[in-house]
């Protein structure tokens, strides 16, 4: 399995336990990054960042992966656009 299906399956998990509050979206990968969207209501909320590093949790559960956050921004109405730096990526379970 090729890390980009490992992610998928992240962002797919990710939307299954925190949708409708919060959902993923891949945008782009590259081997040392990720880029992805997340949109709901948690973005009018004080726990927003958790939520961004929840999706670091999510993979881990796929693959042992060292990721973190390296910026945020808001990207439209009720969207964050997150970049993660990937350090290592070990096998994928």
């Amino acid at each position: 399995m090729s890390f980009k299906e490992v992610v998928l399956k992240a962002v797919e998990a990710y939307n299954h336990f925190r949708s409708p509050e919060a959902t993923a979206k891949l945008v782009t990968i590259r081997e040392d990054e990720l880029t992805v969207d997340f949109k709901g209501s948690f973005c009018r909320t004080c726990g927003a960042y958790d939520y961004l590093e929840d999706f670091i949790y999510e993979l881990k559960d796929f693959v042992d992966v060292e990721m973190k956050i390296l910026s945020f921004e808001n990207y439209g109405p009720g969207t964050i656009r997150v970049k993660y730096a990937v350090k290592a990526v070990g096998d994928v379970n």
